[in-house]
């Protein structure tokens, strides 16, 4: 009788021991605040395309409105990889994610209205396995 007993209790005490483990409540972990669109777009655009997304008449063009911005994707992120008169390439200083919340940034502020850009779609563009044409003006304005 004393084993059954002593075996039961063992067996609760095993049970309980991995009921812990396994239902632990998670932490959801904290966002990486410099991966926050706005602040990856204030520290390395807004210098030139200005915090409002105006850019200065003249020497950097305005994102806030502009056609190219909203329109495909592809063709903001070939720029930001790449550089392209008078902008600088971005390629080696930021982050498949930092590129895609600065865009993301750019295609919603300002009352800019276009979709978000995922570090996926900078990854494809990186990695050239998504094709763009590079002919097409920066900005219609």
């Amino acid at each position: 009788m004393r084993k059954l007993i002593l075996t039961a209790a063992m067996t609760l005490a095993g049970v309980a021991a991995v009921a812990q483990t396994t239902h632990a409540p998670t932490v959801a972990a904290e966002p990486d605040p410099n991966l926050a669109p706005a602040k990856v777009f204030s520290d390395n655009c807004a210098a030139c395309h200005q915090e409002d997304g105006k850019g200065i008449e003249g020497a950097f063009p305005a994102l806030a409105g502009d056609a190219f911005v909203l329109g495909d994707p592809k063709q903001a992120i070939h720029v930001v990889l790449e550089g392209r008169a008078g902008m600088p390439t971005f390629k080696a200083d930021l982050t498949d994610a930092q590129i895609a919340a600065a865009l993301t940034h750019v295609r919603t502020a300002w009352g800019n209205a276009a979709g978000a850009v995922t570090p996926a779609m900078v990854k494809a563009q990186r990695d050239g396995e998504a094709p763009v044409d590079t002919q097409k003006p920066i900005s219609a304005h």
